[in-house]
């Protein structure tokens, strides 16, 4: 379910958090030592994220059920280019083991390979032999997994802006600074702060409020197409990437570059709160819907998320966080602080069949498939969460706008 989902974000550190631990830094250098806790603290809670062994006999009936893996191994491909860009030396841990990224070259070329050539017996077999499966412990109470789903969504645009053509979608801004807080600390590893130069001083870059309603990126020349849809370039910035059909009759391809640092905030999750849709109902159509019928409320619901994406022109198909092509029903994302990046990984959820218009569900049926974790989101975070990418197409689109399965399960595949 797409409004749920916001492509490639990183690890981003809010102001508010680093000003709150400079202040714990310094209060605790000069204040008096605090009074000792009770004697019985209650234990905190310990959630587990790590990736845990299973049997292959867990997922047995993938090997009968997902017979054309030669998309599958295109996937594998794209994940060997990644990790060849790494030092081989670059870890990635599966559980309580550690691999290197050549490791990680090794085994996904053998299993791409193997897709392309191998018996669903024969590759059974190759599993069970030489590769090790792990499943992630999901949410709790009962492990499951939620698993939303993305798309390319295809707008139409303009390189000029006109009546029609009025919304723009922005380049990375030349004034917007990134900084990696692990250089400074080390328990901050990952963390970047996002911000601008303002009298001297760094303050958090702007926000969607700053940015769309008091135009701060206006008349810069940060314009790198305009569209004719508002509702359509919000969600565009949630999925992280698309197509625009431009009125010269060209098709540009748009991705995610940078985004402004501020923490991604759902929209549906707000219309939910306020009782305006309700959470059996709540799907993309359904939130479309809403927008258009209240156009007064847009722009308060927008700001709602002050998290705002910038787009570059790309070649190819949409990229992931990885840096590679995604490919329709194979590559997922997840959180990328818990998982392995590009490893190979089988999901097993339910997908919807559609009727000849492409929109009307017939049915949902147990889907067990091959799959490659090559994207993340700001909202997919945890053990418990998965994003399917789609592809293009009003298929596409139908299924993630609808798709919000629970009781999933997600697993991870290594060389022994």
């Amino acid at each position: 379910m797409i409004f749920f989902t916001h492509r490639n974000a990183g690890g981003f550190f809010s102001f508010g958090c680093l000003w709150i631990w400079i202040v714990g830094l310094m209060l605790s250098s000069c204040q008096p030592p605090p009074p000792p806790p009770p004697e019985e603290v209650p234990p905190q809670k310990i959630v587990e994220t790590r990736l845990q062994p299973r049997p292959w006999s867990e997922i047995a009936g993938v090997f009968a059920a997902d017979t054309t893996l030669q998309t599958w191994a295109g996937a594998l491909d794209q994940s060997v280019s990644y990790y060849k860009k790494l030092s081989t030396e670059t870890k990635f841990n599966f559980g309580d083991r550690s691999l290197t990224a050549g490791d990680m070259v090794r085994a996904t070329q053998k299993l791409a390979q193997a897709a392309r050539t191998m018996s669903p017996v024969d590759l059974e077999k190759l599993l069970n032999e030489e590769f090790q499966l792990f499943r992630s412990p999901g949410s709790e109470p009962n492990g499951d997994v939620l698993v939303t789903a993305y798309y390319e969504p295809l707008l139409r645009g303009s390189l000029k802006r006109s009546k029609t053509f009025h919304y723009p979608l922005y380049k990375r801004p030349d004034d917007m600074l990134e900084a990696d807080l692990g250089n400074w600390f080390t328990d901050l590893k990952g963390k970047r702060l996002v911000a601008r130069f303002h009298d001297g001083r760094l303050t958090p870059y702007y926000d969607r409020s700053d940015i769309d309603r008091n135009k701060r990126l206006a008349h810069r020349g940060l314009e790198l197409v305009w569209v004719d849809d508002e509702i359509d370039a919000f969600f565009l910035q949630i999925q992280g990437s698309g197509r625009v059909m431009l009125d010269n009759g060209v098709m540009m391809r748009v991705g995610y570059d940078s985004a402004n640092g501020r923490a991604y905030r759902a929209i549906g999750k707000l219309l939910i709160e306020e009782k305006a849709i309700s959470k059996e109902d709540m799907s993309m159509p359904a939130l479309r819907e809403w927008l258009k019928k209240n156009p007064d409320q847009m722009e308060r619901v927008f700001e709602y998320n002050p998290s705002y994406v910038f787009f570059r022109e790309i070649k190819g198909g949409a990229l992931g966080n990885i840096g590679v092509p995604l490919t329709p029903y194979r590559s997922i994302a997840t959180d990328h602080r818990l998982f392995p990046k590009g490893a190979p990984g089988i999901l097993k959820t339910f997908l919807p069949e559609f009727a000849a218009d492409k929109k009307t569900v017939q049915q949902w049926r147990n889907d067990v498939r091959f799959v490659v974790n090559q994207d993340t989101g700001g909202a997919i975070r945890g053990p418990g969460r998965v994003d399917l990418f789609t592809g293009f197409g009003d298929e596409a689109e139908s299924t993630a706008g609808i798709m919000k399965q629970e009781g999933s399960a997600l697993y991870f595949i290594a060389p022994r």
